[in-house]
């Protein structure tokens, strides 16, 4: 048995792990990752790069979804199209997944296949046993593949709630008698390594927003939240059902995935109280309670439009409060209070889990972790689905408990681990890159975007004409953005053609052969460039072209 982990160790999201027998793949989930604008300037998704497995296309015998966050299930259309393989999961997560292949015209890549609770079912070599596991999102599940060398054991995303919405617990008793039999390998969230305690249940949640509604009549309440998050979503409508309100889903994930949840029974709204957001118009401010995505900041999602006054239908003021029902993912502080202090410059009153308890972590705190570990008794142990510091965190913990030292691995994206019999070995590994996505193209590549950084400073073009002889026909003709107002500094942009002629004439000595227009090139760069760093202390990426007159 080997496992190759091409994501998610080492960030948050970007989630892949690769499992091999008898020379076939199972993929358990092919996630995004939300780019850093800081240092992905025009990212739209990250993704586990795809190298490795497309060199194994023949190989792959199915995908496994754990669960419906984009995090572990927004790859799968990117997957589809370098690998036509069936996909399976819980009925939520197939029928997320279902609408993500076919808006991307790619049903006929794929089939899916629905696991129950409990489900042991072949894909290919692979004997799998689908446990149902507490999350933020219902039907995740705890994927468990029985091997010759023992259990393996995937949690996904997880967290032991006591008192989930839908009242599906977490089945420790099956992983409890898996731990008997022997779990070969556990591999585990990590996300709330840090964090001491257990997290608070789902339920919780829901008798604060039951309260918030109750003290706010009068106001239009708009509440934000991811769209898959169907348990929070449940609680924002029974407290607006019960308060006389109807509910307007807001976002183009949140009206698919209510949509969607409705139809399986996930969701339960009555169809009485769910108003489309064009029809807000008609609606009395305190009879409505608008549920939306956007929480993250996202751009282009609907809070960040409400908060940027472009949205279509909903435009906020005084009459409204905002409840962000989320906490930020690491990375996205910044862009998630730029957001509401956009919302409170309009009046608006903004609620988030800094004020109230609006938000409980799907994830598991040190407590959950420690009846985890309790329950599975490893003989391998793999933090997953983290930071590298939370897999640090986790890793610890299981040597707290008693695990050996050499039996508890910390490892990176593209690391490969084979077990026969007893034993683990560490094997080189893969190549595991970031895989960007921008627009219609696909992956820019780090080259890009290293060049992408490098214009954040501007830039700055010279255009030289050079005669027969190879001497300037024209003083040198400089174009900058970005760079300094050229209106306040024209003095500095004639110093640096100045500068630039000068060191074209001495190339170009008559003495010397005349250097051919690559060298001038190289020539004309390195002088801007010294001008440049210079005289303005900035470095704005620097290109020359230079026309010859034959």
């Amino acid at each position: 048995m080997t496992v190759t982990f091409l994501g998610g160790l080492g960030d948050v999201g970007r989630n892949c792990t690769v499992v091999e027998q008898d020379g076939k793949l199972l993929v358990i989930d092919f996630g995004v990752m939300f780019p850093d604008p800081a240092v992905m300037p025009g990212v739209r998704q990250v993704l586990p790069d795809m190298g490795w497995l497309n060199s194994r296309a023949r190989d792959v015998v199915g995908l496994v979804v754990t669960h419906g966050h984009e995090d572990h299930l927004g790859g799968v259309p990117h997957f589809l199209r370098n690998i036509e393989v069936p996909l399976y999961g819980s009925a939520l997560s197939m029928a997320l997944g279902e609408h993500k292949v076919t808006e991307a015209r790619l049903a006929d890549r794929t089939s899916f296949h629905v696991i129950g609770d409990g489900e042991r079912r072949k894909i290919g070599p692979f004997d799998l046993e689908a446990l149902p596991i507490t999350h933020s999102v219902p039907q995740s599940l705890c994927i468990v593949l029985h091997t010759p060398v023992g259990a393996l054991v995937h949690t996904g995303d997880f967290k032991i709630d006591p008192s989930p919405v839908d009242g599906r617990l977490t089945d420790l008793d099956r992983l409890r008698s898996l731990g008997d039999e022997g779990i070969a390998l556990l591999m585990a969230d990590s996300t709330n390594a840090d964090r001491p305690g257990r997290s608070a249940s789902e339920t919780e949640i829901g008798a604060t927003l039951r309260r918030l509604f109750s003290e706010r009549p009068d106001r239009r309440l708009i509440v934000s939240c991811f769209a898959s998050h169907l348990h929070r979503v449940q609680q924002v409508c029974d407290a607006a059902v019960d308060e006389g309100r109807v509910v307007v889903p807001a976002g183009r994930s949140m009206v698919n995935n209510f949509r969607i949840a409705r139809q399986l029974g996930v969701l339960n709204v009555p169809e009485r109280a769910v108003f489309g957001v064009e029809q807000l118009g008609n609606l009395e401010p305190r009879d409505v309670c608008v549920v939306c995505t956007g929480s993250q900041g996202e751009l282009g999602a609907a809070l960040s439009q409400i908060a940027s006054g472009t949205h279509s239908d909903v435009k906020v003021g005084l009459i409204d409060t905002v409840i962000l029902s989320s906490h930020p993912i690491p990375g996205n502080e910044r862009a998630v209070f730029r957001m509401v202090s956009r919302l409170a410059r309009q009046g608006a009153e903004v609620i988030h889990d800094g004020h109230e308890q609006v938000h409980t972590s799907g994830h598991a705190q040190r407590d959950e972790l420690r009846e985890l570990h309790q329950a599975c008794r490893p003989r391998w142990f793999v933090p997953i689905e983290g930071e590298y510091h939370m897999l640090a965190r986790h890793a610890g913990l299981a040597r707290e408990m008693g695990m050996k030292a050499k039996r508890v691995l910390t490892l990176t994206d593209g690391a490969q681990i084979t077990l026969k019999g007893n034993e683990l070995q560490v094997r080189a590994g893969v190549p595991a890159p970031y895989h960007y996505v921008d627009g219609a193209l696909d992956d820019p590549g780090a080259e890009v975007i290293g060049e992408r950084l490098a214009l954040t400073s501007g830039f700055v073009h010279v255009t030289v004409v050079l005669d027969a002889q190879g001497r300037l026909a024209a003083p040198p003709d400089i174009a900058s953005r970005g760079w300094l107002d050229v209106t306040k500094h024209a003095d500095v942009v004639e110093s640096l053609a100045d500068e630039i002629a000068e060191s074209v004439e001495r190339a170009v000595q008559p003495s010397r052969a005349i250097p051919d227009a690559d060298e001038i090139e190289r020539v004309i760069r390195r002088a801007a460039g010294r001008f440049v760093g210079t005289r303005t202390q900035r470095r704005p990426a620097i290109s020359a072209a230079v026309i010859s007159l034959d």
